[in-house]
């Protein structure tokens, strides 16, 4: 999979910028001139949303009433052209290959993207939600089925607490749950057992990329952790779920929201062990973090059989030079189509693979040879 061309128009610092691309892709620049935009425009073709706001209107040009979006991708089936408008104050618009579309989900998957960057650490030391959140994005783009049926189960979740609360504030009957627990039960079954069988699938492959980074000096492990048990037999899980949702309806109607289901399930990352977020050192947990991610790009290329494109943001200062050494080599095997912004150009890290290079100021980028100092 390749993203052979990107068009910014007032994107953040960018008024118009259009970059062709091969398949090692370098942003170089100081501090603030506008490399990681161009990793989050990216990012945000390939799912609809930045890492780093939820306010679409963020995203436009200080000054302009209107952004824009476009690239082209290419894997071994077809061309395809992926298009987002945003206009201040209004939903924004996607189109594939010219076409409208009215679900914003029918883009994910399209460019499959692997991305990392400093802030990717909270998969590991940060809350439950940050794990599923990496899970989630994980399958989804891989396993369109699964995204409609979490969104499913987000949209009963939604209504079933709203339920809650109405009948907290004695504005509805308790009989308004069961409308939405028939589809909450039935679409979180499908979605604990997917994550619970990646998870099952993710595990030796970060077990082997972890003793790789580390030349074998520590194990890393990975398991599910579901809040409802569920096992393959329907009955029993469905029976499961019903008995945990009545056990916690009064406390569920205290509070306004639901306590049971897939949306507090949590993913254990182990050290030598030992739970990664409590007791790993910073180092550690960088290092279970890209272990992470290379056995994220390992799984997507055994599921779909595309290899997604790679993002590191600013890595070379994030990771030791033995982790960053590591990493390129690991990645040269591979080899994903990457991008990497940086602050210099380090030709000893790159090697021998070709590489497009641009210098980033002030929200333009000018290419420059791959190998300047």
């Amino acid at each position: 999979m390749q993203l052979t061309e990107l068009v910014l128009v007032n994107y953040r610092n960018y008024a118009e910028q259009s970059l062709e691309f091969g398949a090692f892709n370098l942003f170089v620049g100081a501090n603030a001139q506008g490399k990681t935009n161009l990793l989050e425009a990216i990012l945000f073709l390939a799912t609809t949303r930045s890492h780093r706001t939820s306010t679409d209107d963020e995203l436009i040009r200080q000054g302009e009433q209107t952004g824009y979006l476009s690239g082209s991708v290419e894997d071994s089936i077809a061309r395809r052209r992926i298009e987002v408008g945003n206009t201040r104050g209004r939903r924004k618009q996607v189109k594939l290959d010219g076409k409208i579309q009215n679900r914003l989900s029918n883009l994910i998957g399209l460019l499959k993207v692997v991305f990392f960057a400093p802030e990717s650490t909270a998969i590991v030391k940060g809350g439950p939600d940050d794990r599923r959140r990496f899970l989630d994005s994980l399958i989804s783009q891989v396993h369109g089925e699964y995204l409609r049926g979490l969104q499913r189960y987000r949209r009963a979740l939604q209504q079933r607490n709203e339920s809650l609360k109405q009948i907290r504030d004695r504005r509805a009957s308790r009989d308004t749950l069961q409308a939405w627990e028939e589809p909450l039960i039935a679409s979180g079954i499908d979605v604990a057992r997917r994550r619970r069988a990646v998870c099952e699938e993710l595990r030796p492959v970060l077990l082997q990329q972890q003793q790789y980074l580390t030349e074998g000096c520590e194990e890393a492990g990975l398991r599910y952790a579901p809040n409802v048990l569920i096992n393959e037999d329907d009955e029993e899980s469905r029976e499961e779920f019903e008995r945990r949702l009545t056990a916690s309806v009064e406390s569920d109607i205290a509070r306004g929201t639901t306590s049971v289901g897939p949306h507090r399930d949590d993913v254990e990352l182990m050290v030598d062990g030992l739970d990664a977020r409590r007791f790993a050192s910073q180092g550690q947990q960088r290092t279970l973090t890209l272990a992470l991610k290379l056995a994220e790009i390992d799984w997507m290329h055994r599921a779909s059989g595309e290899l997604p494109i790679v993002l590191l943001d600013d890595v070379t200062s994030e990771l030791d030079e033995l982790r960053t050494r590591l990493l390129f080599e690991a990645l040269h095997a591979l080899p994903p189509q990457v991008f990497l912004t940086t602050t210099r150009i380090d030709p000893t890290l790159f090697g021998e693979m070709p590489a497009h290079a641009w210098e980033v100021r002030a929200g333009t980028a000018n290419p420059v040879e791959a190998d300047a100092a």
